[in-house]
């Protein structure tokens, strides 16, 4: 049994279908057929049912299934560990972001280019806890800066800073009258909002029921963006991170701090605990937790 065959034998549970699969590997058919039936004769054990019209797993192969994701996956981290321990001091730092990130990140990035200016980048904007912490055990990124508090064993986290969660209206709302803004003056009014499974949408729906309040959801949105597209219109308001608003200039938007203690949130760094990571992204992580001490 080698690696290569167990890449079969996944790519064909994969495809539910030998040619599917015997095309995508670049191998005929039979060759296919016999290497899993080979690898059957090596564990001991029936893999895959024949007698159904569609492709299945026995019991036995559905436990081998999973354990061969986690080989071919381990051995594939492997070589990419192998690979950037004999890049010392280029390639490329894979970062995962939330979108407020983009208004801070390019000023770390500058100071550490400094330093190591031929590390290229690449930046992957990942939402959601399942989303963020895949692309980690996948090595898809290095790290991730995350509004997820992710418990994860394999996952390292470090808080990095908190935020206040900021009310943006029109520039013409009646609400930009009031000296003070309670989340009691938003029950009444169309909110623009992150959709479900997104943690801004969390915190802040959590903020409105700590204060015995029920907003009134008109707007579900994914990217803050579009939320300010609509304020914009007039169509409601929304609540939005505070590093965001800061940086988002649009003179027909109004920012406003909202007197409540429950409206902020915190941003943090996951990474891998057991990952390799290189001199570069190690000394990246630092210059990043550095900048907001």
């Amino acid at each position: 049994m080698d690696i290569r065959h167990l890449r079969y034998f996944v790519t064909v549970v994969q495809e539910k279908n030998y040619s599917k699969a015997a095309n995508i590997l670049h191998i005929s058919q039979p060759s296919l057929s016999n290497a899993i039936r080979k690898l059957e004769d090596t564990v001991g054990f029936q893999l895959l049912e024949r007698n159904t019209r569609r492709l299945a797993l026995t019991d036995s192969g559905r436990i081998f299934y999973e354990r061969s994701l986690q080989l071919i996956r381990n051995f594939d981290n492997m070589l990419k560990d192998l690979d950037e321990i004999k890049q010392l001091g280029t390639g490329k730092i894979s970062i995962g972001m939330i979108e407020s990130t983009k208004f801070w990140l390019p000023i770390v990035v500058n100071e550490f280019k400094k330093s190591f200016s031929n590390i290229q980048f690449e930046l992957i904007e990942i939402l959601g806890q399942d989303r963020v912490f895949q692309a980690l055990l996948q090595y898809d990124v290095h790290f991730t800066i995350t509004n997820q508090p992710i418990d994860k064993d394999e996952v390292h986290i470090v808080p990095i800073y908190d935020e206040r969660l900021i009310l943006l209206t029109h520039q013409d709302d009646s609400l930009n009258q009031k000296e003070t803004i309670t989340l009691h003056d938003l029950k009444e009014r169309d909110l623009i909002i992150s959709k479900t499974g997104f943690r801004t949408r969390e915190d802040i729906l959590r903020a409105f029921e700590a204060e015995n309040i029920v907003p009134q959801i008109m707007y579900e949105i994914e990217r803050f963006e579009t939320a300010c597209s609509f304020v914009e219109q007039g169509l409601g308001v929304t609540i939005l991170p505070e590093s965001y608003t800061k940086y988002t200039p649009n003179t027909k938007l109004t920012r406003h701090t909202i007197e409540s203690k429950h409206l902020k949130r915190t941003v943090y760094l996951a990474y891998l605990k057991n990952r390799y990571l290189s001199p570069a992204v190690c000394e990246l992580i630092e210059e990043i937790r550095g900048f907001f001490k």
